[in-house]
C-alpha cells in the first residue's frame, strides 16, 4: 500500500457559479490485490449418464479476492475520529466488476470511532463471514476464506455473506477481548426489484449477530451467533414461510511457535439452498451461503461442521495443512419422498512463498467427497460425489 496526498485546489470560479474557496489537502490510501493463477479440477457427480469433468482454467483471487480500494480518516476533535473505505472487486483474468457488478462490492463503509469504541454503516461482510473489516471467521482454518474446495470457511460452513444497509458497532478492546454487534436492513438490495422487498420490512432478507474475539499472547479465540431474517417473500414446504436462521460458531487458534494449530466448529439451522427454478436475478434470495447447498433444492437445512488444521514455516515460506467434516440433513420432514442427508469431509495442504514484502506465490492441492442420501436437486438419488483441486498463483499487494 501507499499514501498519496491529494494537494489542496483551488476551486475559485470553478464551473463558473462558486465563488472563490479551497479544498483542504486530505491523506488517502490506495491499496489493492492482484491474485492471480492456474486452477485445476476435477468433479465426479457420481450419477449414471453423467460424465466427470475436468477443468484447466485461468483464476483469479484465489488467495485473496483481486481488489482495489481507497480508504482515509480525519480527526474531528474530542478524540473522535471519522473515517471511510471503498473496496472494489474484479476478476483479474477478464477485468470484470464481481459482486453483482457493483463499484464497491466489498466494502463501503463510513464509520466513527473513539472511546466509545466504532459504529460503521454501509455494506460490509458479516460477523458470521471472514469478509472485510468485521467479519470474525477468517482465523478458523489455516485457509481462511480463500481456496475454494479446501478446508476454508465457504466450503464447510455456512454464512461467509457480504451485506447492504449494515450497522456495525465494535467496543473498545479491554483485556484482549473486544464484542461486536451487527445489524442489515436489506442484506442485498440488488434483488428488491424483481422480489418486491422493501428495507427494514419482512419482505426484506435481515441480519443481525453478536461476535467476540478474545486475544492474549498466542491465544486467539472467536464466537459469533446470528441469525437471518429471511423475507416472508421466501416460502418451502408447499407455501409456508421459512423459519428464521440460526448459526453458532466458535473456534481459534493458538501458535506454538514452531507451528500454529487451528480448531472450530459450527451448528446451523433453516439455512437456505438454492433453487433451480429461481430465476438468475433472484438467485440471491435463495443463498446457499455455502457449497453443498444446492443438494437441497431450496429447501431449508440443518446440520454442523468441524474444522481441524495447522500451519508452520518450512523452507522459508509457510505449509499449510486442514481436515473438514459437515453433516447436514433437511430442517423439515415434510418430504413424502423422505429427507435429504449429506455428509462432507476432506483435506486440503498448501504452502506460500513471500518473494518480497508485497509479493508471494502459492500452491494449493484440496479434495472433498460427499455422501447424499435422496438429493433433492437430483430426483432424490443416492450418490457420492467428489471434488478435487489443484491452485497455483501469485499474488501481488500495493
Amino acid at each position: 500500500m501507499f499514501k498519496k496526498t491529494i494537494a489542496a485546489l483551488a476551486v475559485a470560479g470553478a464551473f463558473g457559479t462558486m465563488a472563490a474557496g479551497a479544498v483542504y489537502a486530505a491523506d488517502v490510501t490506495l491499496y489493492g490485490v492482484v491474485d492471480l493463477g492456474l486452477k485445476y479440477s476435477h468433479v465426479d457427480a457420481d450419477q449414471s449418464g453423467v460424465d466427470a469433468v475436468d477443468k484447466l482454467e485461468m483464476k483469479s483471487g484465489s488467495q485473496s479476492g483481486s481488489r482495489f480500494g481507497i480508504k482515509g480518516a480525519e480527526d474531528v476533535g474530542n478524540g473522535l475520529k471519522v473515517g471511510f473505505q471503498l473496496e472494489n472487486g474484479f476478476d483479474a483474468d477478464t477485468g470484470s466488476l464481481g459482486y453483482n457488478s457493483r463499484l464497491f462490492g466489498r466494502e463501503a463503509r463510513v464509520y466513527l470511532s473513539g472511546d466509545f469504541g466504532e459504529v460503521a454503516f454501509g455494506r460490509m461482510g458479516t460477523l458470521g463471514s471472514g469478509n472485510g473489516t468485521y467479519g470474525l471467521l477468517g482465523g478458523m482454518t489455516p485457509f481462511g476464506t480463500s481456496w475454494g474446495g479446501s478446508v476454508e470457511n465457504g466450503t464447510y460452513f455456512v454464512g461467509n455473506a457480504r451485506a447492504d444497509n449494515t450497522v456495525t458497532y465494535k467496543t473498545p478492546t479491554f483485556a484482549g477481548f473486544t464484542a461486536y454487534a451487527q445489524y442489515s436492513f436489506d442484506m442485498n438490495t440488488k434483488q428488491d426489484t424483481p422480489l418486491g422487498q422493501t428495507e427494514g420490512k419482512a419482505s426484506a432478507n435481515r441480519y443481525y449477530a453478536l461476535g467476540a474475539n478474545y486475544k492474549v499472547g498466542s491465544l486467539d479465540m472467536t464466537a459469533v451467533v446470528d441469525s437471518y431474517n429471511w423475507s416472508n417473500k421466501i416460502n418451502t414446504y408447499g407455501g409456508s414461510d421459512v423459519d428464521d436462521a440460526l448459526t453458532v460458531t466458535l473456534g481459534g487458534s493458538y501458535d506454538f511457535g514452531v507451528a500454529k494449530a487451528y480448531l472450530s466448529g459450527q451448528y446451523f439451522d433453516n439455512m437456505l439452498a438454492n433453487d433451480a427454478t429461481v430465476a438468475a436475478d433472484q438467485k440471491d434470495t435463495m443463498d446457499t451461503y455455502a457449497s453443498f447447498g444446492s443438494y437441497f433444492n431450496g429447501k431449508a437445512f440443518k446440520g454442523y461442521s468441524i474444522l481441524a488444521g495447522m500451519d508452520a514455516p518450512v523452507l522459508g515460506g509457510k505449509a499449510l495443512f486442514a481436515v473438514g467434516y459437515t453433516d447436514a440433513k433437511d430442517a423439515d420432514g415434510s418430504d413424502a419422498l423422505g429427507k435429504t442427508e449429506l455428509s462432507r469431509y476432506g483435506a486440503s495442504v498448501g504452502y506460500t512463498y513471500d518473494l518480497s514484502r508485497r509479493t508471494n506465490v502459492y500452491a494449493v492441492a484440496a479434495y472433498y467427497k460427499d455422501s447424499v442420501d435422496k438429493d433433492a436437486s437430483s430426483s432424490h438419488q443416492d450418490h457420492d460425489p467428489s471434488t478435487a483441486t489443484i491452485y497455483a498463483g501469485i499474488r501481488h499487494t500495493f
